[in-house]
């Protein structure tokens, strides 16, 4: 089912359950949905006006769709009281101890994720509103002993797998959703409201990178090369009130005591027009804008006196493009954009000379795609990069699809490293309270790892 339906790979030592309700729940979807569309043509069908040319008042007078409405009503009830109900009751009344889990504090704003470690001697710190600012946005008071120790981060989630975590949810403007899709938590975040919510990671991130393996079409990716052609460079006499939308200028715009009224790039919209007619300018030189960021260079580029305009695997920025028409280059060789996501290589491929072309865990970078190809490579093993995120299901603003988080699901002994580092920064800035130094932080799951 997990697969029929497109689900992440479940993570969680709770998921099997969820699954397996999404599915019941589907499987009676696809009842209805089946039974009434096959009810639907039956009846027009059926009553279709050649065979019924005079019209009943009676209506049907059967009790057969009474029948399926109660049977409807019952399959709902048994799916809310035998499995809805006692699967929410585990989430909410069945908190595991805190002291033998890993818990944090995450505050949600626009457009971040907070998170906040309590530090090796498990107690939070005070936070007051008055200390909220952009360098401490959880207002931490780092004079509290029980602050010192404490780790803030943005955005950047880890937990050790097998072992319970507890997270503090809360928001400091609107509503937001956290959703972590591969551990099947999906909780809002209020204002004003600390709302617990648990799971049990039962998977690495990089275990699950590895059922999630795919294979990336190399020949396909670097297929389509093309000569892009570049918009030509015009002088545009300025006219007050009349805008040349689409066209930005290529250099910068000095007025007679040669002060920069505009620069390259800039836009010729009726504003900035009349800014410059003020200023006494009476034509500048501009081009139409171009969307050539979505190609890559497949060659390197330069200008006259041999400086390097753009690179090859680059794109073609608004001022690499400028800079290439002042070097009148008119043309160039270029391919569309292929890593449309951020996938990390799950293999090493070495070239003819048995150095490494790409190697497991890099990011796939479009360099290392044409390499891949000029070996004669047509596929190449990848895996999400971030198949643990966290991701807001709330649509609350312009620019929501920022709010993304980095998770990271760690060995027990990949965490401890983690932490003692953020400890030992901590504690480089802050000082710490006597009886936290770094390496005490619990990664078990039960007392004998504590006593350890």
């Amino acid at each position: 089912m997990e697969k029929f339906l497109g689900l992440p790979p479940d993570a969680a030592a709770h998921g099997g359950e969820i699954d397996f309700l999404i599915g019941l729940v589907h499987w009676l979807m696809f009842a209805l949905f089946a039974g009434w569309g096959i009810y639907f043509v039956f009846a027009l069908i059926r009553f279709r006006s050649s065979k019924n040319t005079t019209a009943s008042y009676h209506g049907v007078k059967g009790h057969y769709s009474t029948y399926v409405e109660v049977a409807v009503i019952v399959v709902e009830a048994v799916l809310l009281v035998a499995f809805s109900i006692p699967i929410w009751a585990k989430r909410v009344d069945a908190f595991p101890a805190e002291e033998k889990s890993t818990v944090v504090r995450i505050v949600a704003e626009q457009f971040a994720w907070n998170v906040h470690y309590p530090g090796p001697d498990g107690i939070f710190g005070r936070t007051a509103l008055e200390l909220v600012g952009t360098d401490n946005p959880l207002g931490l008071d780092r004079s509290d002993p029980a602050a010192k120790d404490d780790i803030a981060t943005i955005n950047q989630f880890n937990v050790p797998v097998g072992k319970p975590v507890v997270i503090h949810l809360s928001s400091k403007d609107v509503i937001h959703s956290l959703n972590l899709p591969a551990f099947r938590v999906k909780q809002d975040a209020v204002p004003g409201l600390n709302i617990p919510v648990w799971f049990t990671p039962t998977k690495t991130t990089q275990a699950i990178r590895e059922e999630m393996t795919t294979t990336f079409d190399v020949s396909g990716a670097v297929a389509g090369e093309t000569t892009l052609r570049l918009p030509a460079v015009e002088t545009v006499r300025l006219e007050k009130g009349v805008a040349h939308d689409g066209m930005i200028l290529t250099s910068d715009v000095e007025d007679r005591e040669e002060s920069t009224v505009m620069y390259a790039g800039d836009e010729l919209s009726a504003d900035n027009v009349e800014l410059m007619i003020e200023s006494g300018i009476g034509e500048v030189h501009a081009r139409l804008k171009t969307n050539f960021d979505r190609y890559i260079s497949l060659a390197d580029y330069s200008d006259g006196e041999g400086n390097s305009i753009i690179a090859k695997h680059e794109s073609f920025g608004p001022d690499a493009v400028t800079e290439l028409l002042r070097a009148g280059i008119t043309e160039v060789a270029a391919r569309r954009r292929s890593t449309l996501d951020p996938w990390m290589v799950m293999e090493t491929l070495n070239g003819s000379d048995g150095s490494p072309i790409v190697t497991k865990g890099d990011y796939l970078s479009e360099e290392q795609i044409t390499a891949v190809a000029a070996m004669g490579g047509k596929t190449i093993l990848v895996a999400p990069f971030t198949p643990t995120e966290i991701a807001c299901a709330q649509l609350c603003g312009l620019g929501h699809y920022r709010m993304r988080g980095y998770m990271d699901v760690l060995t027990a002994d990949e965490f401890r490293t983690w932490m003692d580092e953020q400890v030992s920064m901590v504690r480089a800035m802050y000082g710490g309270p006597a009886g936290s130094e770094p390496g005490q932080l619990s990664t078990g799951d039960g007392p004998e790892e504590q006593e350890n």
